[in-house]
């Protein structure tokens, strides 16, 4: 059993990966759900991770709120496509009543990996932000931890915000570099390897065909989502996970450009068998999809 802590902007991929999770209980167990600022503000990555745990009925899953704004970056970058309140505007509910947990994201990092010493998978699918302000109160943390898993960067292919950077490393490049240079344990799924996700019409309809409110839901958000991103990014963490061989990738050296200009969020990558990540390159599409799909009829959610 994996222990796991998602990091996320929810984010319809996001919720994707978060449904992912919390179906594969055979397979993780989610320590928590730590919340950063990225595709929306903090406040609604906040609200969307609640809303998508109820949605599940795993109002036991702790949300912990994490950092409102970048390292350095500016503050203002936000992704369209996920909609004005960050899940589609499907008007998913939100329970008032629930759990609330005072304690920080950054500090729930770093107590879990206290607490379950080299046991702790961080996902992280959002920008760096939480996981560098972690690892920077604490220099053991690396080590502390199993491994960091993470969505971002374009390590040998074009971003997605212009020639160069992808959304998460443009959103806090200094976070993603302070994580590349950590030492810890990293893989990272990149567009090198995500934009050979694609979302069709099948998925769609076989979503839509499992009578549980999970997969309702996640017909509903993946509709708007295809509008603006045909590509399923971030559960090819948890994918990943569950089940390794679906992913081929080369171990290099990942840096990131930090300096101000037309490259500022770039991932520059060479292979490197003694590189500090496992870039991630290759993806069964349909066996990913196979997987999202049956998991996804397991989870019952908030009416089983």
């Amino acid at each position: 059993m994996q222990k796991i802590i998602i990091d996320c902007d929810p984010g319809i991929d996001d919720a994707l990966a978060i449904f992912l999770a919390l179906a594969a209980r055979d397979d993780i167990e989610v320590l928590g759900i730590t919340c950063v600022k990225g595709n929306v503000a903090l406040d609604k990555t906040y609200r969307n991770a609640q809303r998508i745990c109820a949605a599940a009925g795993r109002l036991d899953i702790p949300v912990l709120r994490g950092i409102a704004r970048p390292i350095l970056a500016p503050a203002d970058l936000a992704a369209s496509v996920h909609g004005a309140d960050g899940l589609g505007d499907i008007d998913l509910p939100l329970l008032v009543d629930f759990p609330q947990n005072p304690i920080h994201a950054v500090d729930f990092i770093r107590q879990q990996a206290e607490k379950y010493p080299g046991e702790v998978v961080l996902c992280a699918i959002g920008p760096l932000t939480n996981v560098a302000v972690a690892l920077l109160f604490d220099p053991q943390l690396a080590r502390k931890m199993h491994s960091v898993v993470f969505m971002g960067g374009a390590a040998y292919c074009p971003g997605n915000m212009n020639d160069f950077a992808e959304f998460n490393f443009m959103v806090d490049p200094h976070a993603a570099e302070i994580v590349l240079q950590s030492g810890a344990q990293l893989v990272m799924f990149g567009l090198d390897v995500t934009q050979q996700t694609r979302i069709e019409d099948k998925h769609l309809t076989c979503l839509s065909l499992q009578q549980n409110p999970c997969s309702q839901i996640a017909a509903r958000l993946l509709r708007t989502y295809r509008q603006g991103d045909q590509h399923l990014h971030d559960p090819c963490v948890i994918a990943w996970l569950i089940a390794p061989s679906l992913f081929s990738g080369l171990q290099s050296r990942v840096s990131v450009v930090t300096e101000t200009g037309p490259q500022f969020g770039r991932s520059i990558a060479q292979p490197d068998p003694d590189g500090n990540c496992l870039v991630m390159t290759k993806v069964d599409q349909d066996r990913l999809f196979d997987t999202l799909l049956v998991r996804l009829a397991q989870l019952k959610g908030q009416t089983g």
